[in-house]
């Protein structure tokens, strides 16, 4: 009887929703999305990274882009040269972008690490960079400009991550990953220990799936030994890549030691460490045995002195930086002084006795051979950067820019900042807006502004969708803000389905597919202005709101839930949106939040897509064991506990996967890597209950996809399934990899039997769980 009920629901469903063709109308297609140039170096809008990309005679500078072909499914990369002749810029005319160097790359699976990268000028006729040219693993390359010939500068059996090279290319330092799979040669068996369940399982043969382990390297350019390594392999810490460093003249090297065995008692006289470690670093609070986590997420590290000719390591000062994990362990702190007699080391604290503390970190000069170093400065607030032009010291000091001359006799003296820029007198800038795509410009000495590149000159706002800032109140008076995309034919009045896109906004960055937090964005499940075409507007919210932060707090997931609750009341007022047509994705920190939203909230979400998403499930907490104590911590700060008594009862009240019940939204999960993840608990209890929910495994895929043919069935898998959900529409043409017509069929068949079971299931009993935040 129930069986039969269903069939006859599936064949009025399916005769209600009509197929549409693609649409050629105005606004782009998924894949003039995914086609889009971008500027991968520089990552932003980072002036002194600009600056280092002009040439030493100032003449010129480069850029490094990126830009998908589905058809060959390859990324090709290209170093663009711009003009910097000072007299064609005055008359603004500077000769055209030139490409001197491009190569496709195949195997390029993740947006976040180009495989083309760290390009750097040695002289006025050379680059250096790093890159998987051929699809071959990273090496180093030099690029003469003159003659465009690529010399290979580097042999590592094993991926490079970072490299430094002399003023005259012949040594290199490099850090390169180290294989560390779980079975060692000869052994039969494991011991599991504390250490992370992916690396343990999938972790013998694919590098990506390992427990990361690096080793830095010096490598005597041609001469035909192997690279010596420079000291013992050291394990991936501080969410940051290490980064490498030697002397112009090829004698030193300056690299991190990284001393997790110090931490405590670094911790007593440092407050910037205890602050850093309290956040990113719980282990040393919840696991002071370090039985069941290792300290991952954050370790204490200083910075020590390689003799290169000989391996000879010594102490700079016995002391501990103030780097903070991720970007922070990238950051300019080293400048080199001259050929290379001296070094400038900023963001590190000094010695101290034991019962002694210190507040502040500082800036010191250090002179290797004599092992000597003079204080410049004690800093004020954490270090940013620390840059040298000429006879000037740069140092971001907290919010403030401090600079520093040479003072006579030696020693430095603070002077006021003055902008560095370089020989030419023209600086280069990435200018860009929410609706005008990145490109770059010259600022000359008097004002004048050149416009140098023209990457897409496809773009038009008039056809691609303008987006606009959109700020909103939730019930509790908190200012939210996001951008509110409208497709080109929305009509006044006319209310529409929404879809939010949930994780970051920036209101001066240009909006193309996601978050545009970064010049690059975020390259997974967001579809963004592809969701012009289809009639559909779309809010990318910012995740927490403008008066204060919703981050680490066991609060946070109601403030999140509060603030869509707010967005959507407001477009809903104002006449907008359909409340019965709305939407949601989230994607990494915003998958776990998505989640909650959708079982606990009470908002009628339509349907929803989580993407490579964070989760907070006892599944993905057991998965998650020993890969990061912030991870850990955070999973038992919003579920109240750990899963056992006396804090059992909060974690069942909180946690999505033992209250699917409560789930009222189709739901479309993305996730990516051969290794178990999150939300196969979810998805499998989901679909015991006969609720729609779909599950898109990507094996090769890594966390920001970029290979164009999984960029495509991510973000074209999205337009489907909110159009599908929220308009009951359906694509009738295959344009997918592999995709038929017959299998663009089958995925519709199985879509209109989740319809038919979401209509069951929506008239089931309200969960008693569901409220407004």
């Amino acid at each position: 009887m129930r069986f039969y009920f269903f069939a006859t629901l599936l064949a009025l469903l399916a005769s209600a929703v009509a197929p549409v063709a693609a649409a050629g109308a105005a606004g782009p297609s998924v894949r003039d999305v995914v086609e889009f140039k971008k500027i991968v170096q520089p990552l932003a809008n980072d002036a002194e990274a600009l600056r280092r990309q002009t040439s030493p005679d100032g003449r010129r500078a480069f850029v490094v882009t990126r830009k998908a072909d589905v058809a060959s499914d390859c990324n090709r990369y290209e170093i663009v040269m711009l003009d910097l002749e000072p007299q064609r810029l005055a008359q603004g005319r500077p000769s055209a972008t030139e490409v001197v160097f491009s190569f496709d790359a195949k195997f390029d699976e993740d947006s976040g690490y180009p495989a083309l990268a760290e390009v750097q000028w040695a002289g006025d006729q050379t680059l250096v960079f790093r890159a998987k040219i051929h699809d071959e693993i990273f090496q180093v390359y030099s690029l003469n400009l003159s003659t465009r010939q690529v010399a290979q500068l580097t042999h590592s059996p094993m991926p490079i991550w970072s490299f430094a090279a002399s003023g005259d290319l012949k040594r290199l330092v490099y850090v390169a990953l180290v294989s560390n799979p779980p079975l060692k040669d000869g052994a039969r068996s494991i011991v599991v220990g504390n250490q992370w369940a992916r690396g343990v399982l999938y972790g013998q043969e694919p590098l990506k799936n390992q427990i990361s382990k690096f080793r830095f390297y010096v490598e005597d350019v041609g001469t035909g030994p192997s690279p010596r390594p420079l000291g013992e392999p050291f394990f991936l810490t501080n969410a940051g890549l290490p980064m490498a460093n030697i002397s112009p003249d090829g004698r030193w090297a300056i690299l991190p030691k990284y001393e997790p065995s110090r931490g405590p008692a670094w911790r007593q006289q440092y407050p910037l460490l205890d602050e850093i470690t309290g956040v990113h670093g719980p282990a040393m609070k919840i696991d002071p045995l370090g039985y069941f986590t290792g300290s991952t997420a954050f370790t204490a590290r200083r910075m020590v002195a390689w003799r290169l000719d000989d391996g000879h390591v010594q102490t700079i000062v016995d002391a501990p930086d103030d780097a903070l994990p991720g970007g922070g362990q990238s950051r300019r702190d080293k400048a080199w002084l001259g050929t290379g007699s001296s070094i400038v080391l900023a963001g590190t604290h000094l010695p101290l006795v034991a019962d002694q503390t210190s507040t502040a970190s500082h800036v010191i000069e250090y002179w290797p051979d004599s092992g000597r170093w003079i204080v410049v400065a004690k800093l004020n607030g954490r270090l940013k950067s620390a840059v040298s032009v000429g006879d000037r010291l740069e140092v971001e000091d907290g919010t403030k820019t401090r600079q520093f001359q040479r003072a006579e006799g030696g020693g430095w003296r603070e002077v006021a900042p003055v902008a560095l820029v370089a020989k030419s007198k023209w600086s280069l800038e990435v200018q860009q807006a929410l609706n005008e795509p990145p490109d770059v410009v010259a600022t000359g000495p008097a004002g004048q502004v050149v416009r140098l590149t023209n990457f897409n000159p496809q773009f038009d706002a008039k056809t691609w969708g303008a987006v606009s800032t959109y700020r909103w109140l939730d019930a509790k008076g908190r200012s939210w803000e996001g951008g509110l995309l409208p497709p080109l034919d929305a009509s006044p009045g006319k209310r529409l389905p929404l879809v939010i896109q949930a994780y970051l906004y920036r209101p001066n960055a240009f909006y193309l597919d996601g978050p545009n937090s970064r010049s690059q964005g975020y390259t997974s499940a967001y579809p963004g202005r592809a969701f012009v075409r289809e009639g559909v507007l779309v809010l990318a919210m910012r995740y927490w709101p403008l008066n204060g932060s919703n981050e680490n707090s066991a609060e946070e997931n109601r403030i999140f839930n509060e603030g869509v609750k707010g967005a959507v009341d407001a477009l809903v007022r104002e006449g907008r949106v359909d409340p019965d047509r709305v939407g949601i994705i989230g994607f990494s920190a915003t998958g776990a939040k998505v989640m909650n939203l959708i079982t606990f909230s009470g908002l009628p979400m339509r349907a929803a897509t989580i993407a490579d998403g964070d989760s907070d499930t006892l599944f993905s907490y057991a998965i998650t064991y020993a890969s990061s104590d912030y991870t850990w911590w955070h999973k038992e700060m919003i579920n109240g506990g750990i899963p056992v008594r006396p804090t059992l009862s909060s974690w069942m009240a909180n946690d999505p996967a033992l209250n699917t019940d409560c789930i009222g939204s189709a739901l479309r999960i993305e996730t990516y890597g051969r290794a178990i993840s999150n939300y196969w608990d979810i998805y499998a209890l989901m679909r015991r209950q006969y609720k729609p929910a779909d599950l898109i495994l990507i094996p090769s895929g890594t966390h920001g996809l970029s290979t164009p043919s999984e960029r495509m069935i991510s973000l074209q898998g999205n337009v489907d399934w909110f159009n599908f959900w929220l308009q009951g529409e359906k694509r009738d043409e295959p344009f997918l990899v592999a995709e038929t017509q017959a299998s663009l069929r089958a995925q519709y068949e199985a879509w209109d039997q989740m319809a038919v079971l979401k209509q069951a299931d929506d008239g089931r009993p309200r969960c008693p769980l569901k409220s407004a935040g």
